[in-house]
């Protein structure tokens, strides 16, 4: 009899961004250990969020809370401390310093490539286009034809951007995606500019547009009209608990909130304290909520969640509150119907103001994709996602966003069960989790995650 083929390492990590890299760092601290490495792009541990070149693009938490390890808490903080673009900041200042993302990046790609075992560490520049479990594993069979096995596999593939909700949008010359920082840096700054989507993405846009001097005008438009607010100094959780919130529906914890943030202000601190005493807690406060409740939260509340939540350095506030009371930018509340070319050439929107009756037609020269991650699997661009759906390895998860996982990050199957040797982390597991996208989450998730891997490889 044929014995079964010996894979060929032990875990291989699908997605080579933030994620994927730490999964990856912790994994190569195993003895022995053999990792693979899967990411398309020739520079891994920055993945979207920290490949952007440009200095204007702030991390959206302080220094002092970035670190990629919970055991080592102030590591990014050692690591700033010798960067370029901390150079003039006393040691004193650097934790609630907001230091450029892609310094963030530099960090991550030092700190994997500084591994012991880095040479322990194959890469494959390639995506993954499907997954076949078998005897002993699974085989991974990749875009460019490179034949991989391995006894357990970590879904590492981060957020990718939605598409614009209109049919033809993505297809016009002159739309661009926000995450394309290159396309936007070479946006004309004398173009009319559209930017669909309001979130921390448009908030990207504008800082760059400012940054290259724009003076065309700036139209965003978004379902709620609402953005991200910015965070203040000084900062720190309010006294107690969230105990008292864990029994309560969307209604009543929104009370109990804003009694919170009042009372914050009325001691002569900022409402963010409030906050800050939920930042902790928000996975266990998300799962406290039967499905109903959660379903409740994410058609009334979820967007007044966001923009306190998902707060931007006080520095990029600033430049948005100037580019918007000079009259550079304007933020209105609607919904985008289509996308389509103007008789003279330009991009036509055609759109309705929230609650409005007509619909209204703005011209524009360039328009933004700022619409944010994509939370839908199904709509999950790639061929993995339509594989794994389709062999019955992967579900989606609460409310169809991300996928279905269990406590440990394990992938659930069509039948609900878990996938032995299959686990995924970050973006995947928001339905899950809800917090699962902000790096004091994400440590701990791909510490978790490379431990189990470990144990069942070894077991």
């Amino acid at each position: 009899m044929s014995q079964p083929a010996v894979p060929d390492v032990d875990v291989a990590v699908v997605g080579g961004g933030a994620t994927g890299a730490l999964v990856a760092l912790h994994l190569l601290a195993a003895p022995g250990l053999r990792v693979a490495l899967v990411e398309p792009r020739p520079a891994p541990a920055r993945g979207v969020a920290y490949s952007t070149p440009r200095p204007e693009h702030l991390l959206n938490v302080n220094a002092a809370r970035m670190s990629a390890f919970d055991d080592r808490p102030d590591d990014f903080l050692a690591f700033l401390r010798d960067a370029p673009e901390a150079a003039a900041i006393p040691d004193t200042a650097l934790p609630a310093m907001f230091a450029p993302r892609r310094v963030y990046g530099d960090y991550l790609q030092a700190r994997l490539a500084t591994q012991s075992r880095i040479d322990a560490l194959a890469r494959l520049e390639t995506t993954v286009e499907d997954l076949v479990p078998g005897e002993g594993g699974f085989e991974l069979r990749t875009a460019s034809g490179a034949p991989l096995r391995a006894r357990a596999v970590v879904l590492a593939t981060g957020g990718l951007p939605a598409a614009l909700p209109v049919p033809a949008g993505g297809a016009l010359a002159g739309v661009v995606d926000a995450w394309r920082y290159d396309a936007v840096a070479a946006i004309d700054p004398g173009a009319d500019v559209a930017i669909v989507g309001a979130g921390l993405s448009m908030v990207d846009v504008l800082l760059t547009l400012h940054a290259n001097g724009h003076c065309g005008r700036i139209v965003a438009i978004s379902r709620h009209g609402l953005m991200p607010l910015g965070h203040v100094p000084g900062t720190v959780p309010q006294a107690g608990g969230v105990a008292p919130l864990l029994p309560l529906g969307v209604r009543a914890r929104m009370r109990v909130l804003r009694r919170w943030a009042a009372e914050a202000q009325a001691h002569g601190r900022p409402w963010q304290d409030a906050l800050e005493r939920l930042r902790p807690q928000v996975q266990a406060l998300w799962q406290a909520w039967p499905p109903a409740e959660q379903a409740r939260f994410l058609r009334h509340a979820v967007r007044h969640w966001d923009i306190h939540r998902h707060r931007i350095a006080p520095e990029a506030a600033a430049v948005v509150e100037a580019m918007r009371r000079d009259g550079r930018f304007s933020l209105h509340a609607g919904r985008v119907l289509a996308v389509s070319v103007h008789d003279d050439g330009r991009l036509r929107l055609d759109w309705r103001r929230r609650r409005g009756e007509r619909d209204e037609t703005l011209a524009v020269d360039r328009v933004v994709n700022a619409t944010g991650l994509e939370k839908r699997p199904t709509q999950v661009p790639g061929s993995l996602p339509a594989a794994l759906r389709t062999r019955g390895l992967a579900r989606p998860g609460p409310h169809g966003m991300g996928l279905d996982t269990d406590e440990a990050g394990g992938v659930r199957d069509r039948a609900g069960m878990p996938v032995p040797g299959l686990w995924t982390l970050g973006v995947p597991r928001i339905g899950t989790l809800w917090e699962s996208i902000a790096m004091p989450e994400l440590r701990g998730q791909a510490a978790r995650v490379a431990a189990a891997a470990l144990a069942h490889v070894r077991g």
